[in-house]
């Protein structure tokens, strides 16, 4: 499908000309590795690598075109591509192009955590209402989201963004160029706690989503959260016409009313109130973020004034992403299954408590194992942060610990002997004590921040599983 023409991108790019008009593309990447037949490729120039280098790359792999802010190499001569000052402010350009060009209706989501999986589920339920154009994978930052808008369409009905940061300022300019219609603030706690001064200062920076707020814009927000005070009254001043809470508490717009796990069926029955209106569902999913995650998706699907029947009948196909608490079970050999609890996209103390919560509520007869990797970015509080994991492992009744980072180490050293399965300067060391340990039934929770790489395990057990049902089926 086209989705960029020579005159948009010369209308974008403030371009006087030079390409034939005839030129199209079916849409927009800045990574040769991942570029589709077809598309146009931006040579951003980073801090470790510059796209100008992957030229050849990406014609091979098919590009339409290729934006570049160097003289040609020969290689071009005979090749469409546009000259630009700077292709980091070109991408920008053209994402902003797609999202003034388009009359879809539009949700920034942000938050410590949380934002990804909502995200993902708002999406897969507004998909069933429209044309709906979303952020891939973790696209939030000053490269991933004007590539993601960049993929809207004049007749998009929905398109819902994912904002992140690291550092103080980053927030702004991307809601500037969302400008949403509707912003959603998930959680706010001590991720990146060492790049800012306090929780209050997060707070302060995520409010910042509301300065792209289109006029008459609705802000969503978590009722039980102590920031909700604060933000609110961010929202307010930044203009926000409608305010909608979500919580767990009386008060609450919409509210938590009943919440049941069945371990059987691996499922979360719950009964919610919006403003009047009871209504039930279930979610493949245990926890109670998952359920505040859920909130927030049926509150922007109110927001945008959908048949909630109809978001309710596909909620209930939705479980938790990929490193962020998906149930695996995996078969180490004929009388060896074991269930994996990936939660290993990332870490920090309140998303540690709630993978560990989560994890003491599951009901399974085989011994509970912890695989962890340290919490990175906490700070000069880190040591303290990790302590308090302490009295959670114990609540979760875990039978062996396996942990990597230093500050996990006096962790590991306060429990007994028996509970300790082993302790290692990287992941991949803990591989192999990890894997000669297992029983079958045995139930192993995976944990870290992404720089442990603690997710490679991950990997391996999903690998290990095809490897052993291949064998059994007799596929080589």
């Amino acid at each position: 499908m086209v989705k960029w023409q020579a005159r948009d991108i010369i209308k974008a790019l403030n371009l006087k000309g030079g390409v034939s008009l005839s030129f199209q593309a079916t849409g927009i990447s800045i990574d040769s590795r991942t570029l589709k037949p077809g598309e146009i490729f931006i040579a951003i120039q980073g801090g470790t690598f510059d796209g100008h280098h992957f030229i050849k790359d990406a014609i091979d792999k098919g590009a339409a075109g290729v934006i570049i802010s160097q003289p040609p190499p020969v290689l071009l001569t005979d090749y469409t591509y546009f000259v630009v000052p700077d292709t980091l402010q070109a991408l920008t350009q053209l994402g902003q192009y797609a999202r003034q060009r388009s009359a879809a209706q539009v949700i920034a989501i942000t938050g410590s955590a949380g934002k990804t999986t909502t995200k993902e589920w708002l999406a897969h339920i507004l998909r069933n209402f429209g044309s709906t154009v979303f952020s891939k994978d973790s696209y939030n930052n000053q490269f991933g989201v004007p590539l993601s808008l960049s993929n809207l369409e004049p007749h998009s009905t929905f398109g819902v963004f994912e904002v992140g940061m690291n550092h103080g300022g980053e927030i702004e300019p991307l809601t500037k160029l969302i400008q949403p219609h509707v912003a959603i603030i998930t959680t706010i706690t001590e991720a990146h706690l060492g790049y800012f001064q306090s929780l209050d200062s997060i707070a302060e920076e995520k409010a910042k989503i509301f300065t792209g707020l289109q006029p008459d814009g609705t802000v969503i927000l978590n009722y039980n959260s102590p920031y909700f005070d604060l933000l609110s009254q961010r929202a307010k001043e930044y203009g926000a016409k409608t305010l909608i809470s979500v919580g767990t508490t009386k008060g609450a717009d919409i509210q938590l009313l009943d919440s049941r796990y069945d371990a059987t069926v691996h499922k979360t029955w719950i009964q919610i109130k919006i403003y009047d209106q009871v209504l039930s569902y279930s979610l493949a999913a245990l926890g109670e973020h998952y359920i505040l995650n859920s909130l927030m998706v049926l509150a922007a699907t109110y927001t945008l004034g959908l048949d909630l029947e109809k978001a309710l009948q596909a909620i209930e196909h939705l479980q938790p992403l990929a490193g962020r608490g998906h149930r695996h079970t995996i078969c180490l050999g004929p009388d060896k299954t074991i269930t994996l609890i990936d939660d290993a996209y990332n870490a920090h103390p309140a998303s540690m408590k709630l993978g560990l919560e989560s994890f003491s509520q599951i009901h399974l007869p085989g011994r509970r194992i912890a695989v962890l990797g340290e919490m990175r970015e906490l700070g000069d509080k880190s040591a303290a942060y990790h302590q308090e994991l302490i009295p959670l492992l114990e609540q979760a009744n875990v039978d062996l610990i396996f942990a990597t980072g230093a500050y996990l180490k006096p962790v590991f050293d306060a429990f007994p002997t028996r509970k300790q399965g082993a302790f290692a300067e990287d992941a991949e060391a803990l591989w192999q004590p990890l894997i000669d340990s297992l029983e079958d039934g045995d139930v192993v929770f995976i944990k870290g921040s992404n720089g442990t790489k603690v997710y490679t395990l991950v990997h391996k057990f999903l690998s290990l599983n095809q490897d052993v049902l291949s064998s059994q089926l007799g596929v080589v």
